[in-house]
């Protein structure tokens, strides 16, 4: 596929927006479109980036070779069911979609009609979880990860628990990272006046059919922003911050002392510790997942997240809402950005 790919966003909230932007930057793109079910939020949309506000999804399928699926996390499914079903390439915002049922629906029709179905998890493309990736990919063996992602109170998301809303992020990511099934599941959730539900601040414990574990919090009623994983492996512990896309890694081991008389042999050695700070080349992780969505448009890369991915993924957050005994129920929110669609 050498021609321009056209694409358009199907929702045209503060996330949308982000995806148009996007896209106008991309060489071999020609972004056509932008699909709101709140009318004057697609035109609003389209005058701000010079393209059309299309008005149904059927005229976006007759113009476009993929699209960006931004909506409210309930209207996943019957969107890019829709698209895939027209042989339309689709990237669908985390999550998936609600159920495992839909998740599944979509991964069908992707095979099925034998195109790109990729899920947007965009921490997979910050530089920093790449290079962790890198390190972990040798010898390493990991034993345990902790992951925190904390931050206060958001109205960017209303619709869904910490779980769904941040938490599922660190799942994928570790998950990613371990390469071995989730054989048990705990959490916790604190419960303070005002927040009684403990949607808001949740720790999970993982543990890992390898026999590693992982301990993740994520928190909207921090009053800072906290966004770290670390690992230990049976070689080193290595530090990553997602936020500066910055990595130390830890290293220690046994020296042996010199010019030391009448010492015992079993205290002959000292310790010594070096931190090694990784340069990483920074980048946009949102421009680089969209860049990887159109290379796997044109047949040049495979899904980096796949539907599969973030179904498992999804069933360790539905694990850990049943653990706690919260709702898997999301509900439309109709709020003024755009964000609802549908079909």
């Amino acid at each position: 596929m050498s021609h321009l790919i056209k694409v358009a966003v199907i929702g045209a909230g503060m996330m949308g927006k982000n995806h148009l932007r996007t896209y106008k930057t991309l060489p071999g793109v020609k972004l056509v479109g932008v699909y709101d079910v709140f009318r004057e939020s697609a035109e609003k949309a389209a005058e701000m980036f010079g393209i059309k506000a299309f008005s149904s999804l059927e005229e976006v399928a007759h113009a476009v070779d993929a699209v960006s699926v931004v909506t409210t996390s309930v209207a996943h499914c019957e969107v890019g069911e829709f698209f895939l079903n027209k042989k339309i390439h689709c990237m669908i915002e985390k999550p998936l979609a609600t159920t495992e049922e839909e998740c599944q629906r979509l991964i069908d029709a992707a095979k099925k009609n034998n195109v790109v179905l990729l899920v947007g998890h965009i921490e997979r493309f910050n530089p920093a979880v790449e290079q962790m990736g890198k390190i972990l990919s040798d010898t390493s063996k990991i034993r345990s990860l902790t992951a925190q992602r904390m931050s206060a109170a958001s109205g960017r998301i209303t619709d869904v628990d910490v779980a769904m809303d941040l938490m599922i992020h660190d799942v994928e990511v570790i998950q990613s990272l371990v390469k071995s099934p989730v054989v048990n599941v705990q959490a916790a959730a604190v419960r303070t006046p005002g927040n009684e539900s403990g949607k808001d601040y949740i720790t999970a414990l993982l543990e890992f059919e390898s026999g590693a574990t992982a301990n993740i919090t994520a928190s909207r009623i921090t009053q800072a922003r906290v966004r770290t994983l670390t690992v230990t492996t049976d070689t080193n512990y290595i530090d990553m911050d997602f936020i500066n896309q910055s990595i130390n890694v830890h290293s220690q081991g046994r020296m042996p002392y010199v010019n030391q008389e009448n010492i015992p042999e079993w205290m002959n050695y000292g310790l010594k510790g070096s931190v090694e700070q990784l340069f990483i080349p920074t980048n946009q992780p949102l421009q680089a997942e969209l860049s990887h969505f159109i290379s796997c448009v044109k047949g040049e890369a495979a899904p980096r997240i796949s539907g599969e991915d973030a179904l498992n993924a999804l069933r360790v957050i539905w694990k850990i809402q049943d653990v706690l005994g919260l709702s898997r129920t999301l509900q439309p929110a109709m709020s003024q950005q755009g964000d609802k669609i549908a079909a």
